[in-house]
């Protein structure tokens, strides 16, 4: 067999380097309101932004900055900055943001380190650091900042954990109290888990170690759109060249559900959910400076924690690296390094490219170029509404945004019901529905975007006003692809744009088979899925169920191979054998008589090592095990094309009455380096030859093609 060439991709991910610290130019520090203005506050670039006060690094203990995160003291009603430094951790009262008052420091448990990473739960701090020797894990009392009279004084940590020595972050999920310790010695660098029952003495819990290191995560108690994890404690990880999603809600056993990549990673550093836990928001740490782009915020489709999906991706107006960013409301808050706080609209979500940053507080006026110096994290959970940014060089700012009310006349759209599916050559409709949220009701202009080829997307009205209903018709032709797919639904108004997902599905052809003819590239250190729905097969699959595989692959030692049942069940086919032997064509047999046959079928494919990449070709699936139709048949066997020579396969056909179709079908995979050298013929049994295929297609590679004769 002819094997496809493929460029190896690079081996190993490398950490980024210690963030060198910049001299800090003369800009002076605050400690007054100071409205933004004609696009400066107090010598800072800014847009929608006030500068409360800049509290500099050398008035609150020195060395440079590194992580934060804020405390709202709900007893007393005051608000503090935890401020993460190269020698310790700094307490900050910014309760009146224009004058912030330093109470103190708690020293670093082991030494000076670049990496200090911190977060409050609980009326607590639990701070880690990375490359500083036994650090651990220091634990300090907020309450304790209650009763500071005469600052700035001394701390000491109430518990310092000592199960592991260095940790590049930390995260604490507030809804179950749990902790997760990233990037430490333990664990395999995967997330360390602590019950934080008892604040001041966290108990070990169990490791995420399935995928190896992570460098940050986010953990929630799931309410997204992915009924089967509703409920659950769900880890997201952004681990250096993937976003893996864990299901951690039993600590002793945790589940992987997803590991993803994504083409022009650099690094991968750390993500937030949306609030309604639909969207995962990702940032590169190193893209911008290998790609030489602007900043990029990569959206993922959560809709199923089983394959979370890069719908799009958003550039911000600058080069700069992006670090850190939380979710508020319908808002990004992103600290940008050298860029600052960037806060981006979240409306248009559904299609990344179209949203907007609508505000933004540049604390390095110098250069918005990309490299590590600026803004390395913000807060903006704070009661009041005020945003702490940490700043490398200049210490702590205290901002507050101006985001303004909503539009004055406002409307939502929604789509009812949300989800269908339908049979190649039908259709299928749903009520697109609008309200008023707000003001006057204007006129909606309806439009749709992310239908496949062969569907479309129609409405009656083609507009309504607010409050008013469309009936959407998605319409489908013969050779509409089966596959599940996301249908933006947006709506256009004066005043504001509002979007809504229907989710299609195409069936295959009615029956208990199917195949899926469409490439999928495999991406080097990913997983992939491919898709084929059936549909009017009743009861549950057969014992003898087939799943024929045609994956072109350099390297089969690489992959991991599984058929997914409907109700999410893997059942493995190929697990990382073969060595360096090139392609899977191989025709597996499975036990599916638990599984109802109708439903989506998946065939996902890992990559689980280095250095090669491939494709999903096609694959067959047969949920009945039983023989194919009399009058067709398939020949897997391979057959060599020399060069300028002529080769033949057969198939041979009986039981079949009658003549054949005048529109029979022969689908054919042919594995060539040019594919204008070749002329192909299907050859009746009386020796008629019709014309396939005629030297075109120049240099391309490969044949795989359905013609229909």
């Amino acid at each position: 067999m002819l094997a496809v060439a493929m460029a190896p991709a690079t081996a190993s991910v490398a950490r980024p380097a210690t963030p060198a610290v910049p001299a800090v130019a003369s800009v002076p520090a605050v400690a007054a309101v100071t409205p933004c203005s004609g696009g400066m506050a107090g010598g800072y670039p800014c847009k929608n932004v006030d500068l409360w006060s800049n509290l500099p690094l050398a008035n609150m203990g020195g060395g440079s900055g590194s992580g934060g995160w804020g405390w709202s003291d709900t007893t007393t009603g005051k608000e503090y900055a935890v401020v993460a430094r190269t020698t310790g951790t700094s307490f900050v009262d910014v309760t009146v943001p224009d004058s912030p008052v330093y109470l103190g420091n708690l020293p670093s448990a082991t030494g000076t380190s670049s990496w200090r990473e911190l977060w409050v739960h609980n009326n607590t701090a639990y701070i880690v650091s990375d490359s500083n020797g036994a650090h651990g894990m220091q634990v300090f009392d907020l309450t304790k900042l209650r009763n500071v009279t005469s600052p700035p004084v001394t701390f000491a940590a109430d518990f310092r954990g000592t199960s592991f020595t260095s940790a590049h972050t930390i995260n604490i999920n507030p809804s179950t109290g749990f902790a997760y310790v990233n990037g430490s010695n333990t664990c395999s660098g995967g997330p360390r888990m602590f019950n934080l029952a008892n604040r001041l003495a966290p108990a070990f819990a169990g490791c995420v170690s399935g995928d190896g290191y992570s460098h940050d995560s986010q953990t929630v108690l799931y309410h997204g759109p992915d009924t089967a994890y509703q409920g659950k404690e769900i880890l997201v990880g952004s681990n250096e060249d993937t976003v893996t999603v864990f299901d951690v809600t039993t600590k002793s056993s945790p589940v992987q559900l997803a590991r993803k990549t994504y083409t022009g990673r650099g690094y991968t550093h750390q993500g937030w959910f949306t609030e309604d836990h639909r969207y995962f928001l990702l940032d590169d740490e190193t893209d911008e400076t290998g790609q030489g782009h602007n900043t990029k915020t990569y959206v993922w489709d959560m809709t199923d924690l089983n394959n979370p999906v890069h719908i799009g991706s958003f550039l911000g107006p600058t080069a700069a690296s992006d670090h850190n960013q939380y979710v508020k409301g319908n808002y990004v808050y992103q600290a940008n390094y050298r860029a600052g706080l960037r806060i981006i609209n979240l409306t248009n979500i559904a299609t990344p490219s179209t949203m907007t940053e609508d505000a933004y507080f540049d604390v390095d006026p110098a250069s918005n170029a990309n490299g590590f110096a600026g803004a390395w994290t913000n807060f903006p959970y704070l009661p009041s509404g005020n945003v702490l940014i940490f700043s490398i060089q200049r210490g702590l700012f205290v901002v507050k945004p101006n985001l303004g009310a909503p539009p004055a006349n406002d409307f939502s759209i929604s789509v009812s019901p949300s989800s269908g599916s339908v049979n190649p050559g039908a259709s299928i409709t749903a009520t697109v529905n609008t309200a008023v949220v707000s003001g006057t009701a204007e006129t909606v202009a309806l439009s749709a975007s992310g239908a496949p080829a062969g569907v479309a997307v129609s409405f009656n009205p083609t507009s309504v006003t607010a409050g008013g209903s469309s009936t959407v018709t998605l319409a489908t032709t013969g050779s509409a692809p089966p596959g599940t797919y996301s249908i933006t639904l947006t709506g256009t108004a004066a005043s504001a744009t509002r979007s809504t997902t229907f989710t299609l599905t195409v069936n295959g052809p009615a029956g208990c088979s199917g195949t899926n003819g469409n490439d999928v590239a495999i991406p080097d250190l990913s997983t992939v899925e491919s898709s084929i729905p059936i549909s009017g097969c009743a009861g549950n699959a057969g014992s003898a169920s087939t799943v024929e595989v045609h994956i072109l692959h350099t390297y089969i030692g690489d992959l991991i191979v599984n058929l997914v049942a409907p109700d999410g069940t893997a059942y493995l086919l190929h697990n990382r054998a073969g060595g360096s032997a090139d392609n899977i064509n191989q025709t597996y047999t499975v036990n599916l008589s638990s599984e109802a046959a109708n439903g989506t079928w998946k065939l996902r494919v890992q990559d689980a090592a280095s250095a090669d990449v491939g494709t999903i070709d096609s694959w067959t699936l047969n949920v009945t095990g039983s023989a194919p139709p009399a009058c067709s048949g398939t020949n897997g066997t391979n057959v060599t094309i020399p060069d300028n020579t002529t080769v033949t396969s057969t198939i041979a056909i009986s039981g079949c009455t009658g003549n054949a179709s005048a529109t029979s079908t022969v689908e054919v995979h042919i594995l060539h380096t040019y594919i204008g050298d070749l002329v192909v013929n299907l050859v009746a049994p009386d020796g008629s030859a019709y014309l396939l295929h005629n030297r075109t297609g120049g240099s391309a590679d490969n044949i795989n093609q359905t013609y229909t004769v």
